[in-house]
């Protein structure tokens, strides 16, 4: 596992580890949490040093590699690259167009070199919201109007490499998700809101977007945030969205009052 910053990377181990899997981590030096390799076999590496993630890989045994965890956008005029990603910067360069064309250049850079790319859902498909209420609340007729709107408008966008949600309130997109994630737009939406019921959080993967990474992700932060801005709940599309640390979540949406609700992509 390449482990970025969050609890999806501990999520996988955990879930691989019940399904006897061994596992092995490759941490990243200011991104990866501690407490991620508790336990797990792995390397500590800087975000240039990908020969040395490849050699250790190489040296562990590893045959399939899965991409979990938030990271932020590398400066690479702060990163010192090894001999193997200098080899690489050409392709690399070339590539940084958006977030999904740098996962996808890892993603061929990994398979160059022989390991197979698999997706958190695979690893734990507990963790990937089925279709319909996950909670107790369930989405009434004008949140599901709101709904159909966000699924929409996120459909439109996605070939743009626009991000994953956007928030609606009675029929009045607030906004799209950019840089800032997730959490900080329910924050800038819940400002914007207009009295009456509260706004609704829609996300869905992007048209074409590769499964195995970056799946659109829900946690306790996000029922937080929700209930902080006055939201009414949380749409993600069915099949292709992971709720992390599902326990949790579904408490802290369910005292707040907040639906979570798993919904098809837009035809």
């Amino acid at each position: 596992m390449l482990a970025g910053a969050g609890s999806l990377p501990r999520e996988l181990v955990g879930a691989a580890r019940r399904a006897g899997r061994e596992v092995t981590v490759v941490a990243i030096d200011g991104m990866t949490d501690a407490a991620t390799v508790e336990g797990v076999p792995h390397l500590w590496a800087a975000p240039g040093a990908f020969g040395r993630i490849l050699d250790f890989l190489k040296r562990a045994g590893v045959e399939e590699i899965v991409l979990a965890g938030a990271a932020s956008r590398p400066d690479w005029s702060r990163i010192s690259l090894d001999w193997r990603a200098v080899r690489m910067l050409p392709r690399l360069l070339a590539a940084d167009r958006g977030d999904d064309s740098l996962l996808s250049f890892a993603v061929r850079e990994f398979e160059r070199e022989g390991l197979r790319v698999v997706g958190a859902h695979s690893v734990a498909p507990g963790l990937v919201v089925g279709a319909g209420a996950v909670g107790a609340v369930r989405p009434g007729r004008a949140a599901r109007a709101d709904i159909a709107r966000g699924v929409a408008v996120l459909a439109a966008l996605g070939p743009h490499d626009v991000g994953q949600a956007a928030c609606v309130q009675n029929g009045a997109v607030l906004g799209v998700e950019g840089a800032e994630g997730t959490d900080a737009l329910i924050a800038r939406c819940g400002a914007l809101q207009r009295p009456g019921r509260g706004a609704v959080l829609v996300k869905c993967a992007k048209p074409g977007q590769d499964r195995r990474v970056d799946l659109p992700a829900i946690g306790p932060a996000t029922a937080r945030a929700m209930a902080e801005a006055g939201f009414a709940g949380a749409a993600v599309e069915a099949g292709a969205t992971l709720i992390l640390e599902r326990a949790r979540t579904v408490d802290a949406a369910d005292r707040a009052r907040l639906f979570l609700y798993g919904v098809g992509p837009a035809p």
